[in-house]
């Protein structure tokens, strides 16, 4: 199969009807061409022999590749334009449309810039033959050939040229519509492997957290073990040595006793020490301005799209778990904003209103009339819900996606 037919464009299709059309005309306009004046022998059989072998060079530039092959098939075909059109009439039928043919062949299946220039000489060379046919000889086909008009020449030029520029223009504005939907589908394809990276760093984050969590009660673990594992050992060891005791030995008894309770006040007061510690510790603090804006920065960079952030009166420090779960949202919803909603404008605005901190996020893309929750989305609302906030979703005023978040900004346990 010839490679203009390996897959129809919109250039290929317009190639293919243009070449329909101009051979078509040539030899409707047959009868008129023979029509006041005077032909020699063999005059009709050399003219469709010429149309027939302009097709067949045609269908052989079709198939040649860019290359020596096809620079020879244009030659031939330029060629035979030429000596059937610089002895005929018909300046402005059959020569004409021979000629869009031509220019047409040369600038779908030529490179550019080069195809622009072959154009310029093939009408350069078109429009002397006419003017100057004594390059070729007398004609073979007719007495006595038309010359053409001034007014003729400059509207064959014309028709030409404009036709030639127009194909080329068509033909990069193709070229360059499939470099950008190449682009679009390598872009795609990045946001894609971008979601993909999301969903395993959130997978890694939850491992993390539930690591951190073990590390935690392993940490609790140990205090415990430390400081009631000596007092409660020592304690038996004395239970059993007064168990063990004469019944006459009160005094010895008494010791053991005495020293039981100094064991047990001495225990009771390291735990409380130990508990009022853990109590004190206050989550870790984190700058999740800063943090929102590193992640919005990123995405501008990976995605190239617009992201506007408005951090509005949202507080330079929150606790780290309020932090980790905005954090995580933002993320979800940009990614989920540009691989599902194709949006190529996102705004991400906080603010703060009675001790709750608002989240919105829109934009601009497909949208959804029936939202249907991913494990993204399942996810913000498992991470929100922890921290007494909602999740609303739906379609912004833009014609896009908007989820809507409120959550208090106190979010400790006793707080709540």
């Amino acid at each position: 199969m010839p490679p203009i037919f390996r897959k129809l464009t919109s250039v290929k299709v317009l190639h293919l009807s243009i070449l329909v059309l101009t051979y078509a005309l040539a030899i409707a306009f047959f009868p008129s061409l023979s029509r006041g004046q005077v032909t020699y022998a063999y005059f009709t059989e050399t003219y469709f022999g010429c149309i027939g072998a302009c097709i067949v060079l045609s269908l052989v530039a079709l198939f040649a590749r860019p290359g020596m092959l096809l620079y020879v098939v244009l030659f031939f075909r330029f060629y035979l334009v030429l000596v059937l059109g610089y002895g005929i009439g018909g300046f402005l039928s059959t020569k004409l449309v021979l000629g869009i043919g031509l220019v047409t062949e040369v600038a779908v299946l030529v490179e550019f810039p080069a195809s622009l220039a072959i154009e310029g000489i093939v009408i350069a060379i078109m429009a002397a033959t006419q003017v100057w046919p004594v390059f070729f000889g007398a004609s073979g086909l007719v007495e006595a050939p038309a010359a053409p008009s001034c007014d003729e020449l400059t509207v064959l030029c014309l028709v030409l040229a404009f036709s030639a520029v127009s194909v080329v223009a068509i033909v990069r504005m193709s070229a360059r519509r499939k470099e950008l939907i190449d682009i679009i589908r390598i872009h795609e394809a990045n946001l894609d492997a971008l979601a993909e990276l999301n969903l395993n760093l959130q997978g890694y984050a939850r491992t993390v957290d539930e690591e951190s969590s073990e590390r935690e009660r392993n940490r609790i673990s140990r205090e415990i073990h430390d400081i009631s594992g000596y007092i409660f050992t020592n304690l038996i060891a004395l239970m059993d040595a007064a168990g063990s005791m004469r019944r006459d030995d009160q005094a010895g008894l008494t010791d053991i006793l005495i020293t039981a309770r100094k064991t047990a006040q001495e225990g009771l007061r390291e735990t409380r020490v130990a508990l009022r510690k853990l109590r004190d510790e206050q989550p870790a603090m984190v700058n999740s301005p800063r943090a929102i804006y590193k992640i919005v920065s990123i995405f501008r960079k990976i995605a190239g799209i617009e992201v506007e952030l408005s951090l509005g009166n949202m507080p330079h420090a929150l606790s780290q778990d309020l932090n980790l779960a905005l954090y995580r949202t933002v993320q979800e919803a940009l990614t989920n904003a540009v691989r599902h909603g194709k949006s190529t404008r996102v705004r991400v605005n906080f603010w703060v209103a009675d001790g709750d901190l608002l989240l919105t996020i829109t934009d601009n893309g497909k949208g959804a009339d029936e939202i249907v929750k991913g494990i993204g989305l399942k996810g913000m609302e498992e991470r929100i819900g922890a921290l007494g906030g909602t999740i609303s979703t739906g379609r912004a005023t833009e014609g896009g996606f908007s989820l809507s978040l409120r959550v208090p900004l106190s979010t400790s346990p006793e707080d709540r």
